[in-house]
């Protein structure tokens, strides 16, 4: 049966048209961010977005949607959606969150450069649950001088018991979505079902948005430091695409790559391994029940699949997709895969690498033709000279620790964790590159839940 809302009779309900307000709203922020302003797409929702607009402007001079730490209203009339369609909410609440807003209202007379240049101002920040008056601040500043579009703050005192994120905490709840999630899509390919992309895109737009816009080396070293982890919730498979995203979206963003290209990338490392049967992998991801296939269609058909990391297996032709996701994934792929000693890595030939081997490796198989070299570069500018989570030894004490953070240079400093004897975290300190020494047969080595929980508490100690 037809929605009710769809019929022609409903046409002129404000009902509906509020409905349209919000939706609007939602899709047309979600198009700016990604396309940023000049494309077609921008036209087309900028003209419905204004039509939505005129319904209203018939009858009032204004109209606002707003967040009152509970409900999203239009017009100060609770809404709230049942149909599958209907999902934007969540996203709605989190990015009114964000930005510390409680309410946005457009004025009669607003024109298409008002709208326009104010959701490219609201486009440029980070989406998580982070209500900080600084964030407001930042959008009211960026916002100055547009006409007829005024913003209203929220206040994070009134919002009862929201849970309210900090970047670095958004950064970890990501996390921990792409980790449980590959255990359900795993699930989901060997039923022969649907995969439902939502929840992935939405991580992938997230990341791409926070890694964009990161300006301290905390969150840049947490980042680093849970794409180190071998597992999540015991799934080795799970922490491994979560990392070959992170990693993937580093890449992307050191090489000036756009949203788009950086999203198929991240959206590809993520499935690359989802199943061992190519074509049941393939019709679950063609068959995708809310996204059109083309966007990830380098999942399956540019993606780096070999499973043979020893130097004769990367070298071999064939093993490149000759595309630039492609590349990136091998260069991802390679790295996580050697340095994490899986209890099912049997399929997965050659040794377990530390990190700095491996990043060695692959910067010394530029030259061979195992890998691209401006890829290679910027993966290692990324990761730094000892790669958070690579196990070593100090110097000058003769003491193990855990790199914490990125040695730009060997002159460099950063965290490391260092250890008691039985591995458990003694404390927290800033050392040179210089002072610091591989340790022959650290490498897979797996810390103690314990002591990870502890060095995680470091980055999220605010």
């Amino acid at each position: 049966m037809e929605e009710r809302r769809n019929k022609p009779e409903f046409e002129r309900s404000p009902k509906k048209w509020r409905y349209n307000f919000s939706k609007s709203l939602f899709t047309f922020w979600k198009t700016v961010k990604m396309y940023g302003g000049e494309n077609e797409r921008i036209d087309e929702e900028i003209t419905f977005f204004k039509d939505v607009l005129n319904f209203f402007f018939a009858d009032k001079d204004e109209i606002s949607i707003s967040f009152d730490g509970i409900d999203i209203k239009v017009d100060k009339v609770r809404i709230r959606g049942q149909r599958q369609d209907d999902k934007y909410f969540e996203d709605i609440y989190d990015l009114l969150l964000s930005l510390c807003m409680s309410e946005i209202t457009f004025k009669k007379g607003v024109t298409d450069k008002d709208i326009l240049d104010f959701f490219r101002v609201i486009g440029k920040y980070p989406v998580g649950r982070e209500p900080k008056i600084q964030a407001f601040e930042r959008v009211k500043a960026d916002a100055a001088g547009i006409r007829n579009i005024e913003i209203t703050p929220y206040d994070p005192e009134e919002s009862g018991n929201l849970p309210i994120y900090t970047v670095d905490q958004f950064i970890r709840r990501i996390y921990r979505t792409l980790g449980s999630e590959y255990i359900e899509y795993k699930k989901t390919v060997d039923a022969v079902e649907n995969i439902p992309l939502r929840i992935i895109e939405r991580c992938s737009q997230d990341l791409i948005t926070i890694i964009h816009n990161i300006d301290n080396d905390n969150t840049r070293n947490l980042t680093l430091f849970l794409a180190s982890l071998p597992s999540y919730k015991r799934s080795f498979k799970g922490a491994s695409a979560a990392a070959r995203m992170i990693y993937s979206i580093f890449v992307c963003h050191k090489l000036d790559f756009d949203t788009s290209v950086t999203k198929r990338t991240a959206i590809s490392a993520y499935f690359q391994y989802l199943t061992d049967d190519p074509d049941k992998g393939y019709n679950a991801l063609s068959r995708m029940d809310e996204f059109n296939y083309s966007r990830i269609e380098a999942a399956v058909n540019t993606a780096w699949k070999i499973t043979d990391f020893t130097d004769e297996g990367i070298l071999k032709t064939g093993t490149s997709s000759t595309t630039i996701s492609g590349d990136i994934l091998k260069v991802v792929s390679y790295y996580d895969s050697v340095t994490k000693k899986w209890p099912a890595r049997v399929k997965f030939k050659g040794p377990t690498l530390s990190k700095q081997d491996a990043l060695r490796n692959i910067l010394r198989n530029v030259k061979r033709g195992a890998f691209r070299r401006e890829i290679a570069e910027a993966f290692a500018g990324i990761v730094g000279v000892y790669p958070c989570g690579s196990i070593l030894k100090t110097i000058s004490t003769n003491e193990t620790v855990v790199s914490g953070g990125r040695f730009k240079t060997y002159i460099d400093e950063a965290p490391v964790f260092v250890l008691d004897k039985d591995l458990s975290l003694k404390e927290v300190r800033m050392m040179k590159a210089d002072n610091l020494v591989d340790i022959p047969g650290a490498a897979g080595v797996i810390l103690p839940p314990s002591t990870v929980a502890q060095m995680l508490s470091f980055y999220l100690k605010d």
